[in-house]
C-alpha cells in the first residue's frame, strides 16, 4: 500500500514521505521467528524501519508472552510495548494480523 502523508514534513529533495504499509499473518500462536521474519521483510522491501507496528489485540498478548511482558499487563494504558525501537499499537485488525507502516521517501525507494 503506499499513500502520500497529508503531513507537512518533506523527506528526500522535498518530496513528502509516501506512506507504506505491509501486513504479516501470523496465526495464533506465532513464534518469535514469525513476528522477526515480518519485521525483516518490511525493512528488506523498504529499506527503511517501520515507524510502527499496528497489531490484533491477541498479536500483542502473544507479544507479550513471548517476549517477557506479563500476558494482562498489555491492557493497562501505561505500558509501552516495542520492538527493535519500534512502538506496538493496538489497532482492529484480523486476529493473528500484525500490518508495519512506515514513511519511504520516493528518491530513495529504488526498483522494486
Amino acid at each position: 500500500m503506499l499513500e502520500r502523508r497529508g503531513s507537512p514534513r518533506r523527506g528526500f529533495g522535498g518530496v513528502p514521505p509516501i506512506l507504506v504499509r505491509r501486513e504479516a499473518k501470523l496465526g495464533p500462536r506465532f513464534g518469535r521467528a514469525e513476528f522477526e521474519r515480518g519485521f525483516a521483510t518490511f525493512k528488506q522491501t523498504y529499506n527503511v524501519s517501520p515507524v510502527h507496528a499496528l497489531c490484533a489485540p491477541d498479536v500483542l498478548a502473544r507479544f507479550c508472552e513471548l517476549y517477557g511482558s506479563a500476558g494482562d499487563s498489555v491492557h493497562q494504558h501505561s505500558l509501552r510495548l516495542q520492538f527493535d525501537g519500534v512502538p506496538l499499537v493496538a489497532a482492529i485488525l484480523a486476529p493473528g494480523t500484525v500490518a508495519f507502516e512506515g514513511d519511504v521517501d520516493e528518491e530513495r525507494m529504488g526498483d522494486w
